[in-house]
């Protein structure tokens, strides 16, 4: 099609030229004949005429010599770049079909319609759908998302598209055939030049590690409770003992009566730790969440912990910035979370230090900050602090003891006051954990006796 319109421009300017120098010299033959009427003037002037116009021609020939030269580098360079390209996607679809899952690429456009412009064929083995299928139009994928998720994975993508966050979820699919299955998806979002939004990312299916995780959890639910009973019974018999209620004991035995019943307290924390994490997980732990004021919490905390800190000769120095603070909480579960942050500021701290304790307002909420002066938190722990059953690697870190738990419990707990627990900390430069809590509206406050 090109080297038709090369040939065809050609010979349109091959035409032109030859009219004009034709023109050209007609009129100065003219000319030079009235000046001088011999034939030899006009023999001159064709002869000029001829040899114009077959330097015309050869030059034209050569211009679309070149100008053909160059349309065939510039095809041969697109043919490599499309060649480059198929084998680069082939090479893509090699790769992403070994891989579990499917990845791919998300587009949320500025008029809130989205589609998969690249998706690997692992879409099939998630959704029952082909890459075509999604291609201009993801509705097909959203509507399989499971009832009970589906807000959950809509508020997710308006927030990674609003900040251009990490979009991370664990979410159902509902398959046209009533089968549930469980997925985790990640990608990274870019904005493009239109406005839009693209996702790079993968999902993947864990519909197993799901059923593990819940045998887990249902295994040690029945050994927590199978062993409290018994436990209890060993703690009260070895309590007898150690108070020396049938009797005087020898020294040695009076040590290790004391031993097993420090040992049975650790025993007795952990089946606690782990029964509060069930019921957490199962939705069956009870709230009594009211307004109330934070202050006399906070205060209560302390007192009630300051026989552990002493253990450590660390003391807790109160600063309420903000006294007059009311908040809708469950006071036992926030003095659960508050002693989990003091004990463990307490025992990561060095001997004579203090843990200060900052209750204050930020904004519309109450933010509560305890500070030690401790070990702090390395970079390759941080993103596991609030996981079950995690502790950091380092042997002097183990021996401070503790089930791993309380963290991941507080979390939890603090989610279902609807408030937030973080942390900032530098690994041999201390840690600081916070709470927020929204404050109870003037509405919710109970009136005061006149």
């Amino acid at each position: 099609m090109i080297n038709q319109r090369v040939s065809r421009t050609t010979n349109f300017i091959s035409w032109l030229g030859s009219i004009l120098l034709l023109l050209l010299f007609s009129y100065l033959a003219w000319r030079g004949y009235r000046l001088n009427p011999t034939g030899d003037v006009l023999q001159r002037w064709v002869l000029a005429f001829l040899a114009s116009e077959l330097l015309l021609l050869t030059l034209l020939s050569e211009f679309k010599r070149l100008i053909r030269g160059l349309l065939q580098e510039v095809q041969q360079s697109e043919n490599l770049k499309r060649h480059a390209q198929i084998e680069a996607g082939e090479r893509l679809n090699k790769i992403a079909s070994q891989l579990p899952g499917m990845v791919f690429q998300f587009q949320l456009a500025p008029d809130g319609s989205s589609c998969f412009p690249y998706c690997s064929e692992g879409i099939r083995d998630i959704y029952n759908l082909t890459p075509e299928q999604v291609k201009h139009d993801a509705s097909p994928v959203f509507s399989q998302l499971h009832p009970d998720d589906a807000h959950l994975v809509y508020d997710s993508i308006a927030d990674s598209a609003q900040q251009l966050t990490l979009w991370k979820l664990e979410y159902r699919v509902q398959r046209p055939d009533s089968e549930v299955i469980w997925v985790s998806g990640r990608s990274v979002p870019e904005r493009q030049a239109d406005g839009s939004v693209l996702w790079y990312g993968f999902i993947s299916d864990i519909t197993e590690r799901k059923k593990i995780e819940r045998l887990k959890d249902e295994f040690v639910s029945t050994v927590s409770h199978e062993l409290r009973t018994p436990l209890t019974a060993i703690s009260g018999a070895i309590g007898l003992l150690h108070g020396e209620v049938f009797g005087p004991l020898p020294q040695q035995a009076a040590q290790m009566t004391q031993l097993a019943q420090a040992n049975v307290k650790k025993l007795q924390l952990l089946i606690n730790d782990l029964l509060d994490m069930d019921k957490l997980i199962a939705g069956k732990m009870l709230f009594d969440i009211q307004p109330q004021p934070l202050l006399p919490i906070i205060e209560t905390s302390l007192r009630d912990n300051q026989s552990y800190a002493q253990q450590y000769q660390v003391s807790y120095q109160l600063q309420a910035i903000s006294a007059d603070m009311w908040v809708n909480v469950d006071s036992m579960r926030l003095q659960q979370v508050m002693a989990n942050l003091l004990s463990n500021a307490a025992k990561f701290s060095p001997p004579q230090a203090e843990v200060n304790i900052i209750v204050q307002q930020q904004g519309d909420k109450a933010l509560i900050r305890v500070i030690d002066t401790g070990c702090g938190i390395s970079e390759q722990f941080k993103p596991h602090i609030f996981s079950k059953f995690s502790q950091a690697d380092s042997s002097d870190i183990k021996s401070k003891g503790g089930t791993g738990l309380g963290l991941a419990i507080s979390k939890q707990l603090m989610s279902h006051m609807q408030g937030e627990i973080g942390f900032q900390s530098e690994q041999d430069n201390g840690s600081e954990f916070y709470l927020l809590l929204p404050l109870a509206s003037t509405a919710e406050l109970p009136e005061a006796d006149e």
